[in-house]
């Protein structure tokens, strides 16, 4: 049986259309569907007003501080070891780590600038968010003065070899 010469044409230009076709999906579709879409970093706090208050935990105050518990969250879907590096850049800020369960307190921290925080601090849920889990306390203030009125407060947060930023401003509550 003979192909007719018109059927023989369309066949071939139904390859040649096939071929580009799959050159065009591997080149700009294929990357695309394939992109990790959640990279590390800080998704919050990212330039927030936060409120400053006096906080007690146990026989432990903190005045005019922040408790990060629930303002830090950071994302990411790979595992790059145990512990996740902060370190505040802003000058005359540090921060104290403590643990609250109702009951008894812990402070293992005590106003660092830099410090390593087990990536067991934080609960990751389903979409590779990571909030502080219930009862840790990553408390940012400024020991001996009080600080200014929309304060910038800048960090960095280092997972493996990656590094993102972070940064808020303090402002005072009502009297």
């Amino acid at each position: 049986m003979r192909i007719s010469y018109e059927t023989e044409f369309r066949l071939k230009v139904l390859l040649i259309v096939l071929i580009f076709g799959i050159i065009i999906f591997r080149i700009i579709y294929y990357p695309i569907l394939t992109h990790k879409t959640v990279p590390y970093g800080v998704a919050a706090p990212k330039g927030q007003i936060l409120l400053l208050d006096n906080i007690t935990l146990g026989n432990y105050t903190w005045e005019n501080a922040v408790d990060m518990q629930n303002h830090l969250i950071l994302k990411g879907s790979e595992d790059y070891g145990n512990s996740v590096l902060l370190e505040i850049q802003t000058p005359g800020w540090c921060a104290d780590v403590a643990f609250w369960d109702g009951q008894k307190f812990i402070v293992s921290e005590k106003c660092v600038r830099k410090l390593a925080i087990s990536k067991y601090f934080f609960m990751v849920t389903s979409a590779f968010y990571w909030y502080v889990e219930p009862g840790y306390h990553l408390i940012f203030y400024k020991p001996g003065e009080n600080p200014e009125k929309y304060e910038l407060v800048n960090f960095t947060v280092t997972y493996g070899e990656k590094t993102d930023w972070g940064a808020f401003k303090v402002a005072y509550g009502k009297s």
